[in-house]
């Protein structure tokens, strides 16, 4: 394990996946309000097109592959070895990209669009979009399940894709 390309993984990963994330949240506001606090979605609700949520799910899905796959790629390529070593690894820089989602779209994005009047049509008086509304269903997401699901997932997928990796090409 090289703590020093995990950091810069982490850190690249996490600016793409969020600054993806956040980008196409201004593309299809509606779409994301299925992912916001549940007065926001309730209030929202009547505004979301099916089809539009069914385009953001291929888009997140699409870099969500892509995050896996640079995970995997990155840590066959700097030579770790062993199935801890890269489930840690996938661990570790996936819990990187939690932090910055945390900050960047929980906190930055949530200060941006929470003054622009009908980003999310029907939301835009919701108690929820204040910080500490918000933060009753960011903090715990961020702190208790992304680190008990997603990141133990990304471990297994990073040292799968390894392994996989070098089955294939020695």
């Amino acid at each position: 394990m090289i703590i020093s390309r995990i950091i810069l993984d982490g850190l690249a990963m996490s600016l793409f996946f969020n600054f993806s994330a956040g980008m196409f949240s201004f593309v299809m506001p509606q779409a994301y309000s299925t992912m916001f606090p549940k007065e926001i979605k309730q209030a929202a609700a009547p505004y979301v097109d099916k089809k539009e949520v069914r385009r953001m799910a291929v888009i997140l899905t699409a870099i969500y592959l892509f995050v896996f796959l640079f995970f995997g790629v990155s840590a066959y390529f700097s030579g770790a070895e062993g199935f801890w070593n890269l489930f840690w690894t996938g661990y570790i820089e996936m819990l990187f990209v939690n932090f910055g989602d945390l900050l960047i779209l929980d906190c930055l994005l949530r200060a941006i669009t929470k003054n622009m009047r009908g980003f999310i049509k029907g939301a835009e008086n919701c108690k929820a979009w204040e910080l500490k509304e918000w933060m009753k269903s960011a903090l715990p997401e961020h702190l208790i399940i992304w680190p008990l699901t997603c990141c133990p997932l990304a471990g297994l997928i990073t040292a799968g894709v390894v392994n996989l990796m070098k089955l294939i090409f020695g």
